[in-house]
This record gives structure tokens, sequence and C-alpha cells, in this order.
């Protein structure tokens, strides 16, 4: 018994060796999510019919900015279960890293920004009690079924009336892979990378069609932009994992993704416009990401020593930006970033350094167990 337990820790640890090292994702992600940061206070006082700074190719920068991100969640989590194998381990990682950043935010608004910030609503809005309400959308958050509920009462006279969220709506459509995948891998669905590889050249080519069929009909069914959300996270989800699967094989070289990014410009600029502009940049885009998280250049001391602090960011970086809005409604885009942002920062990094830091060790520590 003793040697098959031996023969089996040689053989994790050889996987483990074989996987592709990602010393630089933290620092990449945390980038990402500035970018995402930035496009949203471009806009908040402005209003959400204003386009983004660095709006590019007709999308704006928080767009790319979220399909980047899932493409390295569907990048991580091949790479997780192909690690240790397991869904159920894989699910609780997810579980552990991210439910405590939730429900540090669900607390905060509850007890911090609408003591501070609510106002009554003496019947008029959003029905029940406030305690009612507070049980209900500290609920709906924590568990993602609506983690971007509304919170009426909390910045009604904002421009983006009642969202303290930002984008929170994400975490459901998380959720909804992470179950997938485990699902996916229980039945094999993930073990061959050439059935992967088709099913991501599916789903494509439906998010495709389905856009292009959005473009040319006035009027759509309601569950058409339900479906089109779920396609877009979905293929760029997919396309993360053959990333991981293929990554052997795919070139270490800047010439690919610019290549795909000019081959995009030619299109946005003298061509018509077709669903495959979105599609080659985030392709594009998301091909610079996967060259700058597994790049093997030595890391600067003082950035190794950053903790990731993606998650937190991600959360805080949208209510930050609003309640500073509200406390000060003259900032224009640049300053309000240039205030907000910080202290999104600080307030990721106090939640890491008192609450996530431990439970992320224990998590490592469960996932990488027999």
């Amino acid at each position: 018994m003793n040697i098959i337990n031996q023969m089996r820790t040689k053989s994790r640890e050889r996987e483990k060796s074989n996987a592709l090292a990602v010393q630089w994702l933290g620092p990449v992600r945390m980038l990402v999510i500035a970018i995402i940061a930035f496009g949203y206070a471009s806009t908040m006082p402005r209003g959400p019919s204003e386009a983004e700074y660095l709006r590019t190719f007709g999308y704006d920068p928080s767009w790319f900015g979220i399909s980047i991100l899932f493409m390295i969640s569907g990048f991580l989590a091949l790479r997780s279960l192909e690690n240790h194998g397991s869904p159920i381990k894989f699910l609780q990682s997810r579980l552990g890293r991210n439910l405590p950043t939730l429900a540090v935010f669900a607390l905060l608004v509850v007890l911090v920004a609408f003591p501070l910030l609510g106002v009554p609503l003496n019947g008029t809005s959003g029905g029940g009690s406030r305690l009612s309400q507070h049980v209900q959308y500290l609920f709906k958050v924590i568990t993602c079924l609506n983690a971007d509920q509304l919170t009426p009462g909390l910045l009604d006279n904002a421009l983006y009336m009642c969202v303290i969220q930002g984008g929170l709506w994400t975490f459901r459509w998380g959720v909804i892979a992470y179950i997938l995948t485990a699902i996916l891998w229980t039945i094999g669905g993930l073990r061959d990378r050439r059935v992967l590889l088709i099913f991501t050249a599916a789903m494509i080519t439906t998010y495709g069609a389905l856009m292009f069929y959005g473009s040319i009909t006035p009027e759509r069914h309601a569950l058409f932009e339900l479906t089109s959300v779920g396609l877009r996270l979905g293929w760029v989800y997919l396309m993360g994992m053959c990333a991981y699967a293929y990554r052997e094989k795919l070139p270490r070289t800047m010439t690919i993704p610019l290549t795909i990014l000019a081959l995009t410009s030619v299109q946005y600029y003298l061509l018509r416009w077709t669903p495959f502009i979105e599609i080659s940049a985030e392709i594009g885009f998301g091909y610079l990401v996967f060259l700058g998280i597994t790049s093997q250049k030595t890391m600067p001391a003082w950035l190794e020593a950053l903790p990731d602090l993606s998650l937190g960011i991600y959360v805080f970086n949208w209510p930050t930006a609003q309640i500073m809005l509200l406390l000060v409604p003259d900032l224009t885009p640049l300053p309000l970033f240039a205030l907000s942002f910080p202290l999104a920062v600080l307030i990721a990094f106090a939640t890491w350094a008192i609450i996530s830091r431990q439970i992320n060790t224990h998590v490592a520590h469960v996932t990488a167990m027999a």
C-alpha cells in the first residue's frame, strides 16, 4: 500500500510540474480589472448612455475586460481540474475564494452604506420592511442568485439609479459556468481537447449567428438578451479552457495576437459590421493576456510580494466610485477614477488581509490534499 501511495504522489507531482506556470496571473488580472474600473468611472458622471473612454472597435473596455476575466476563469478551471481531477474540490475552491469577499461587500452595503447614505422608503418602493429587504439582499448577493439586485433607497438619484453593485451581475454566470464545468468534467466532456475545441467553435458560431440575427431584427424576443449574454460569456470561458488544453501548441509570439487585432481593425474601419469584430478582438486581447500570465520572465521582487487583490478590486471598484461621486457630485471622470480606485484597492487589501488570506490558504491546502 505504501508503494502505491508513493507512486500516486509521484504521479501527482509529475502532473503538477507539467502544469503551465502562471506567476504573472495576479498582476495581469489586476491590470484587466483596473481597465474595467477606468471604463466604469469614465461613464459614471455622464450616464449610461455615454460611451466609456478607451472604447475600441465599437465596444467599451469594461465589456472586453469582463470577457477576458471569463477567459482567465476558463483557463484556470481546466488547469485546476487537470491538476487534481476532482470536481468537488474545484467547486469548493471557487466557493471558498469568492464567497467571503461577496459576504463582506453585502454586509458593508447593509451595515454601512444604508445607514449613512440610504433614505427611508416610506413604503413607496421595494415592498416589505427594511429588515426583510436587507435579509433578502444579503441572501441574493451571497448566493449569487441575484448578486446585482437593485437597492431601493440607496443612490436613487444617481445616473445609475439603485445600482451599487457594478459588475456583480457576472457572478451568477460564473456560478453557472463552474457548475456546468464540474458536471462536464464528471461525464468526461472536458477530457478530450478535440471535443472541447469543437464545442467552443460551435458556441462561437451560435453566438455570432444570434448577434447577426439581432442586428437585422427590430423586435426581439424577451429571451434574446439573456441568451446572448450567456453565449457570449460561455464561448470566452470555453476559449480560455482551449488555451490551457492547447497551451503547448500555442506559439509564444506577439505576432499572432497583433495580426488578429490588425485584421479586426481592417474589418471595423473598412468593411461592414459583423459580430466577428467583437469575436476576433476578444480572441486577440485574450491571446495577449495568455502570453502575459504565462510569461517566463523573472518577476520583480516588489511585484512578486504584491498579493492578488483581483476579486476585491473587481467587487469594490464600482461602489467606491458611486459613493465618491455622491459625496463630490462635480467630479469628472478622470479625477473620479484617481480618487476612487485607490480607495477600492485599499478596501480590497483590507478584506484580503483580514479574511481572504487565511481562507485562501486553507482552500489551497484542501485542494492539494489527496
